[in-house]
């Protein structure tokens, strides 16, 4: 009895150490986000924080994985998707050519809304025939969508196209009359109107787009990091916790 008991008690050890083993031996995920206040971004530390950035932290641990969180600009999260450098990053898949590249998880961390805004007092602008000849701002390296890209290059259209640097920036070219309309996500804008005390922008709505977590075919485990995290999503929605990044 006493040898059966210590045999039960060593195939239960051995099957805990294989688990922390298997836990162990997961590669640190090397996640990348766009500087985004409130969402994602550099704490006086330097630390990466937000609400999008401790809601991703949650579902890796879940899936049993560590990260490694950066602050990137765009152009520099197209090139780490692309050779691999950077293996997650959350958000839409719209960037032409980064498809081959990439995976998506299966399951929408929430919407992303592009909005067309304009000045108040102004009449609402019959999108998109209503532009025509005039002019848009737009935000350096930020894709839209192929859909949107189309439209705004049409010569038909005959739109003069600017571009900022920070979203804040796309606002006062707006506010300054350097740009008849902006075009850029709501929640990127909302902050900034935040900021900007007193001041607001009417828009109208031109495109939803779900958000993804979007991995790199390159990291050498995108796919069993892909099926980990659908999982470990679901396990958390199971549980009651809010998912969705924008209701954070």
């Amino acid at each position: 009895m006493l040898m059966k008991g210590m045999t039960k008690y060593l195939a239960l050890l051995l099957l805990c150490w294989t688990g922390t083993v298997l836990a162990d031996s997961k590669p640190v995920v090397q996640v990348a986000f766009m500087d985004f206040p409130g969402y994602s971004q550099l704490d006086e530390s330097g630390r990466a924080t937000g609400k999008a950035v401790e809601l991703l932290r949650k579902l890796l641990v879940e899936a049993g994985y560590t990260a490694q969180v950066r602050i990137l600009p765009a152009a520099r999260i197209w090139l780490g998707l692309e050779s691999g450098e950077v293996h997650l990053w959350p958000g839409v898949l719209n960037k032409p050519g980064l498809d081959e590249h990439t995976l998506l998880t299966g399951r929408d961390l929430g919407e992303v809304n592009i909005d067309l805004y304009y000045l108040p007092g102004q009449s609402p602008p019959d999108w998109p025939q209503g532009l025509r000849g005039r002019s848009v701002i737009m935000i350096t390296n930020f894709t839209y969508t192929n859909t949107l890209k189309s439209i705004l290059l049409n010569p038909e259209l005959d739109l003069t196209l600017y571009k900022s640097n920070s979203h804040r920036g796309a606002v006062e070219m707006l506010r300054r009359g350097r740009g008849d309309y902006l075009l850029d996500y709501r929640a990127q804008v909302d902050v900034v109107l935040e900021e900007l005390d007193g001041i607001s922008l009417e828009h109208v709505e031109v495109a939803v787009q779900p958000m993804r977590l979007v991995l790199s075919r390159h990291s050498g485990f995108a796919e069993q990091l892909r099926q980990d995290l659908d999982a470990a999503f679901d396990r958390l929605r199971t549980q009651g916790v809010e998912l969705d990044v924008t209701k954070q």
